[in-house]
């Protein structure tokens, strides 16, 4: 494309490139099509950063990388590792993981991105950081996702991220709220004097041809000539595109090199490491390939590398079978030191059964799956599988391959698998194809009652004979299908099998049997086992899944999030999904009860979007049946009804009650914003009787709070007290510090003396007040209007307009409306008591603003990256706060509360 100083045709795009060094923007994607310069045009940019001052670190992916998780990353990272000594210990135990310097788990999106972030900080103590990633299409998934975290997050980092893309080529990486910079064709001027610069002496009529042919493209304007002139047809076949007849020019000159040379280019080509020590010599054997301008550049490392992908394309294309096995058989003993390269080296070239090349694919699959590389393991354990020689082995890696396919939530890879699995033993009767078979089921059908029945008879009938690992995990399987089956028998059935193996499982195991199952009963203490656990090593996902689901059963959760965080963070891309969407459950669920309204209907989209997409019934519906007790919290009735009535629809045929328990739950709490006591009442029964928990319901005891204050205001008096001093007597209070403060609200709501005020005032200066607002906002309520019934109007006020205050910060008018009228009452004017504004939260203004200006729900969400589902949701609670109906008036509605 011209001189190293001057790129043909390309000023507009390097002035505007160029703005990543001078501010205008940290991060920009460069995108157009093979050959058209892309680049050309990063190596301009690169020269001009070092010439002013910066640092630059360049790295090329290329395709045969796309299966290594981090692989990308690694590479990008090494020129800043005598920076790392200056992070914090986590961030560089993040790094180091990454880096290979360190063994373990792979770190999750935030902890590592947060940590590339400062080390790019601290390297640019002296002078700026520009990292240049060309080909980017091809990025591991893993690698993408820690970098567009990095690259949407530069704004007050001495650092710059230019991405290089190909346009039309499958990519995994999300670079939405990325500044582009398309790159076209040249036009016809910039074409032709490329066209003469670079063959100056082209007879006119080949001149023509060319420019005819190349329509711009540089890279063909630069090799098409030759090609042209030699009379190869390659050059202008018209029935193929571009790129491809570029190819065909490579291939057309790679004919002609010696073997030897071809070999060392198809070395290269398959290794897919462009930067290490140089472990194959191909720099010194590279000659020809070299002077027919395939090889043409050196990386640092001093290895040699391709003029342009197309010519690896064109290497691997057009080499045999059997020379391609050959290659990969060489490459796995020059990569003898990585499992995972190992793996796919082994895997791809061979061809009859071998154990111990199967156990080799095995180990590398293993490695995967441990990264957060799901979709990389599961073809290596089917891979292994085929390779297998002892049909036993073979049933098992399938099984593993089927087993790691439906938690990445790939449940119809884990149904044909499950097919292969059936066709190869006669029937599902293995335990491993029972196991995969059960949570396809669960997941995708919420077939919750015959699939505990398949899993228990297994158990029953094989479970002496199975190893530990598998029965640990159709045991915990057996645990989640009766938690969601929330069934008194199904339970029974299920403690008598972890009672007769209860020395064969893990304390993760036993903690869910006590904790998820009949908690009152193990109420004392229960706290306290599930921090233990969380303290002890060696957790996988499903562990960490099993202890949150704990957590949040004992109202722990906010004191794990990290543990969630970094789970989310890593398995939601491409690890074990199933686990991150029951995080996200739990993360929606933890939003509620906490307050963060706005958080949870983010959450909820997310999930929603995520479960859908994966064709997990079931997921969505738990998604739907929780999110709809936030929409009752806040007054929505009709949006909670909606959703809850789809919900029991299709759960209650299949026997999944726990999402049965949070409809009712949902409807409850619904009809007691709205003030509709005697259904408020009615849908409490649905829950439980008065004076009377249901064992392994939570629900039962988790809304006695609610139980209490609807039987009180539906006149259902003596039921309502005697529950409340039920639940002391069961010693729900036990449970949780929020528990105990819901108890002792509930005592003092049916106390009829004096002693009321007293318990108001323990419940209400609970110590777990501050981390549960609704609950308090609403316990303040219930003192308020004691107080001001018994004429203690001054407590009242004070009482009364905390939970005010509370109810609007959460974004909820039927209660903020109801607690100011008691303020009304108390003696504050109804001007200062009703017609207060609304808050709104710091995302709600920012969308609200955005809205305002004009922007769509789309154009809102690739700015705040959200879905535009997401952004709908908060306009739908962002209206009614400001008392506007429409996108129109939210621009006067803002300007009036700011006067």
């Amino acid at each position: 494309m011209g001189s190293a100083n001057h790129l043909v045709g390309r000023s507009p795009q390097v002035d505007r490139l160029v703005g990543v060094l001078t501010g205008d923007g940290r991060a920009m994607v460069v995108e157009g099509d093979a050959g058209v310069g892309k680049t050309a045009l990063l190596q301009e940019l690169g020269r001009r950063a070092r010439a002013e001052g910066w640092r630059v670190a360049q790295c090329e992916c290329v395709e045969a990388e796309r299966a290594f998780p981090y692989a990308a990353l690694d590479r990008m990272l090494r020129p800043l590792e005598r920076y790392l000594h200056a992070l914090a210990d986590h961030q560089r135990r993040a790094v180091d993981t990454v880096l290979g310097r360190a063994v373990g788990d792979a770190p999750a999106v935030m902890t590592l991105g947060t940590a590339i972030l400062d080390l790019l900080v601290v390297a640019s103590a002296d002078s700026p950081w520009l990292l240049i990633v060309d080909d980017a299409q091809w990025l591991d998934s893993a690698s993408g996702v820690v970098l567009t975290f990095v690259a949407r997050r530069l704004s007050d980092a001495p650092a710059s991220v230019v991405l290089g893309l190909r346009t039309g080529e499958p990519t995994d990486l999300e670079v939405a709220g990325i500044e582009h910079l398309h790159l076209p064709p040249l036009d016809p001027r910039s074409a032709a004097e490329l066209l003469d610069a670079r063959h100056p002496d082209l007879a006119l009529s080949l001149r023509a041809e060319v420019l005819r042919w190349a329509v711009g493209n540089p890279l063909a304007l630069i090799e098409m000539p030759a090609s042209l002139a030699a009379g190869s047809p390659a050059a202008s076949r018209p029935e193929l595109p571009l790129p491809r007849r570029l190819e065909q020019v490579y291939v057309h000159r790679l004919d002609r090199l010696p073997q030897e040379e071809r070999f060392a280019l198809l070395l290269l080509a398959l290794d897919g490491v462009a930067e290490d020590e140089g472990e194959h010599d191909l720099a010194d054997r590279l000659d020809a390939a070299r002077a027919a301008g395939l090889v043409d550049r050196q990386t640092p490392a001093g290895r040699a590398s391709f003029r342009h992908p197309l010519v690896r394309s064109a290497v691997v294309g057009s080499a045999s079978a059997e020379l391609v096995r050959a290659a990969h058989l060489r490459l796995a003993e020059v990569r003898a030191g990585d499992p995972l390269r190992r793996a796919h080296h082994l895997a791809s070239a061979t061809i009859t059964p071998d154990e111990t090349i199967a156990h080799a694919v095995q180990l590398g699959a293993q490695h995967a799956s441990r990264r957060g590389g799901a979709a990389v393991a599961v073809p290596l354990f089917v891979r292994a599988a085929a390779l297998s020689e002892d049909p036993r082995q073979r049933e098992r890696r399938l099984a593993e391959a089927a087993f790691v396919a439906s938690h990445a939530g790939l449940l119809d890879d884990a149904a044909t698998l499950i097919g292969r699995l059936d066709r190869l033993n006669g029937d599902l009767v293995s335990p491993a194809t029972v196991m995969t078979d059960a949570y396809v089921r669960l997941h995708r059908d919420g077939a919750v009652i015959p699939t505990h029945r398949l899993v228990l008879d297994t158990l029953q009938r094989q479970g002496h004979d199975m190893d530990d690992e598998t029965l640990e995990r159709l045991v915990e399987l057996l645990l989640g299908l009766s938690m969601n089956s929330a069934d008194l028998v199904l339970w029974k059935q299920t403690e008598r099998v972890v009672d007769e193996f209860a020395g064969r499982l893990g304390p993760v195991t036993l903690l869910v049997r006590d904790v998820q199952g009949d908690l009152l009963r193990h109420a004392d203490g229960a706290r306290d086992r599930v921090a233990k656990a969380f303290t002890l090593p060696g957790h996988g996902p499903r562990d960490v899944t099993l202890l949150t689901i704990c957590a949040r059963s004992v109202d722990s959760l906010g004191e794990h999030r990290s543990f969630v965080e970094r789970m989310l963070a890593r398995e939601v891309e491409a690890g074990a999904r199933a686990d991150a969407m029951t995080l996200l459950h739990l993360t929606l669920l933890y939003q509620t009860d906490s307050g963060h309204w706005d958080d949870a209907a983010v959450t909820f989209a997310r999930g929603l979007e995520l479960s859908t997409s994966l064709g997990f019934e079931m997921y969505t519906h738990l998604y739907r049946a929780f999110y709809a007790r936030v929409l009752a919290q806040r007054g929505d009735v009709a949006g909670a009804r909606e959703l809850s009535l789809s919900v029991d629809a299709w759960a209650r045929a299949r026997g999944l009650g726990v999402l049965l328990e949070h409809v009712a739950g949902a409807a409850l709490a619904g009809s007691l914003a709205i003030g509709d006591y005697d259904a408020a009442w009615t849908h409490a029964l649905e829950i439980t009787s008065p004076g009377s928990f249901r064992r392994y319901v939570h629900e039962s005891f988790r809304c006695v709070f609610d139980f209490v204050e609807a039987g009180m205001a539906s006149g259902h008096v003596d039921e309502a007290r005697r529950h409340a001093h039920a639940a002391v007597d069961h010693h729900v209070g036990a449970v949780s510090p929020r528990m105990d403060m819901l108890c002792t609200a509930a005592l003092a709501l049916t106390e009829p003396t004096a002693e009321a005020d007293r318990l108001f005032a323990i419940a209400t200066g609970h110590s777990a007040g501050p981390s549960f607002p609704f609950d308090l906002a609403r316990i303040s309520l219930a003192h308020g209007r004691w107080l001001r019934r018994h004429g203690d109007l001054r407590g009242a006020r004070t009482t009364l307009s905390r939970a005010v205050e509370l109810f609007e910060s959460l974004g909820s008018p039927p209660w903020a409306d109801r607690a100011a009228r008691e303020l009304s009452l108390a003696g504050v004017s109804g001007d200062e008591a009703v017609d207060r504004p609304a808050r709104l939260t710091a995302q709600e203004l920012q969308i609200a603003e955005l809205a305002a200006s004009g922007l769509s729900n789309k154009q809102i969400g690739a700015q705040l990256y959200l879905s535009p589902r997401t952004v709908s949701t908060h306009l739908y609670r962002i209206f009614p706060k400001l008392g506007v109906s429409s996108r129109a008036s939210l621009r006067d509605a803002l300007a009036a509360r700011r006067l």
